[in-house]
């Protein structure tokens, strides 16, 4: 199994978007975070924000992503503020799962995993090994994703205030397992349907918050059959990356629990797939 996590590790990391996705995400970090003020104190933009507030009710203005960062009274931007307004909005799930799509779609379209797949004694070994280079991707993600945000805010000329250390290791920890829940939930779509364009569109429209207004519609069908506190998205892996901050400890048990369940019915499913199922 360790020559297969090696060799999957290697073609990770030799493949372009591998860098391309993190060269692109640094530098957007760095510019967007460093132009925060200028975009906040436009007046259509502040117009865009106040017509998102007052349309909360409705399911479709849930759709898209937008993402504000706000400083403390003293005009400082706070370090766990900074990421996780970006995190929570699903942007790093949106090049995580891209990279996810292409990277377990890639042998299957060339054909190269039948080259190795019958010197395999059990396919779930595969499976393992792309689960686990897709978890160090998310881990070297998160790590480019944070250092550019807080150089995004140094290039700006303001001061970033650290949180306790005890809390930067619960939300950033947290945020990060939900992630690799996400990648393995999109690894095992790949896996199954082995179609990068429908894994892909699946992949964005769960990062663009689609299925966020599907669920809203069906709380409130619940809601009408006695369901008084219906959430799905309460219950989903993107829900939680939605709903996880700085003031979610009390969430903190049922949030593993979730990240845990979806992680490992996803890769039981893609690997008796991959079992059953002919590798091309």
């Amino acid at each position: 199994m360790l020559n297969i996590i090696r060799m999957e590790l290697y073609r990770m990391v030799r493949m372009k978007s591998f860098w391309v996705i993190l060269i692109i995400v640094g530098i957007m970090n760095v510019i967007s975070v460093s132009l925060n003020d200028a975009m906040m104190s436009n007046p259509e933009m502040q117009k865009a924000i106040e017509s998102t507030k007052a349309k909360e009710d409705d399911p479709l203005s849930n759709i898209g992503m937008s993402v504000s960062i706000e400083r403390d009274e003293n005009g400082d931007y706070g370090f766990l503020e900074t990421i996780t307004s970006a995190v929570r909005e699903m942007l790093c799930a949106l090049f995580i799962g891209i990279f996810t799509v292409i990277f377990v779609t890639a042998d299957f379209n060339t054909g190269y995993i039948k080259n190795y797949g019958g010197a395999v004694k059990h396919r779930w070994h595969m499976v393992f090994a792309k689960g686990t280079a897709v978890l160090v991707y998310t881990i070297m993600f998160f790590a480019v994703f944070i250092l550019s945000s807080s150089l995004g805010v140094y290039v700006g000329g303001h001061k970033l205030i650290m949180d306790p250390a005890g809390k930067i290791t619960e939300v950033l920890g947290v945020q990060c397992l939900l992630h690799i829940a996400f990648a393995w939930i999109i690894m095992s779509l790949c896996l199954i349907v082995r179609n990068n364009l429908i894994s892909m569109i699946v992949s964005c429209c769960l990062s663009f918050h689609v299925f966020q207004a599907l669920y809203i519609l069906a709380d409130k069908g619940l809601k009408k059959l006695g369901w008084e506190n219906a959430e799905i998205s309460n219950y989903t892996v993107s829900g939680r990356i939605m709903k996880y901050g700085l003031e979610s400890s009390k969430i903190l048990g049922s949030t593993l629990l979730i990240a845990a369940i979806f992680a490992v019915v996803s890769y039981i499913l893609g690997s008796l797939w991959v079992t059953k199922k002919d590798l091309v």
